[in-house]
């Protein structure tokens, strides 16, 4: 089945793609295509910070979702994964069938023969964090990017990402015309 894919927190302005809205064209039109969520930034924080945004599973044209615990999951670079609605969505391409102590069993991984430390790491915040944890975290982080882009906002900055937990906590602004006449970014 063809799919598509939509984007929780963009790298440039961290913005949440609304898969909501994308879901809902695609069941109102009756169009067979499934949603790969890349929740890469976005899979840490839309949970604790906005809750009740509609993104992941609970939409039905949602069929795989992929998160990485090295950005917003607080681990070492190089852990990130994916999980799928239901196993047959899993591409077979990437299931190999081996023999393993006298035994054929399915295996999946996109580990590719690497240690184990970033999935201990994460494995460690999980547990010591929790979803409290977590929710305080990401809350302030929300709240330092929405201090800091009001203060760059006062400063003549024309803000460009979210506000309020709309998005990824982060601050992407630009420098107004009339400050680009006395700036550039050089002297930012």
């Amino acid at each position: 089945m063809p799919s598509t894919s939509a984007i929780l927190g963009t790298t440039y302005t961290g913005e949440y793609e609304d898969i909501k809205a994308i879901n809902d064209l695609l069941v109102e039109r009756d169009v067979d295509v499934d949603i790969h969520v890349d929740a890469a930034s976005g899979g840490f924080v839309a949970p604790f910070v906005n809750p009740r945004l509609l993104w992941d599973f609970r939409l039905p044209k949602v069929t795989s979702i992929n998160v990485s615990g090295h950005k917003y999951g607080l681990v070492y670079p190089g852990v990130g994964w994916v999980v799928w609605r239901d196993p047959k969505y899993l591409p077979q391409e990437l299931v190999f069938n081996i023999n393993y102590l006298g035994a054929d069993q399915a295996s999946f991984t996109l580990n590719f023969s690497r240690g184990a430390s970033q999935i201990i790491g994460q494995y460690y915040q999980l547990i010591r964090l929790g979803k409290r944890g977590y929710r305080r975290i990401m809350l302030n982080l929300t709240r330092t990017s929405d201090y800091l882009a009001a203060n760059l906002e006062s400063l003549g900055f024309i803000i460009m990402s979210e506000r309020g937990g709309a998005g990824l906590p982060l601050v992407a602004c630009r420098i107004d015309e009339d400050l680009g006449k006395q700036y550039d970014e050089f002297d930012v």
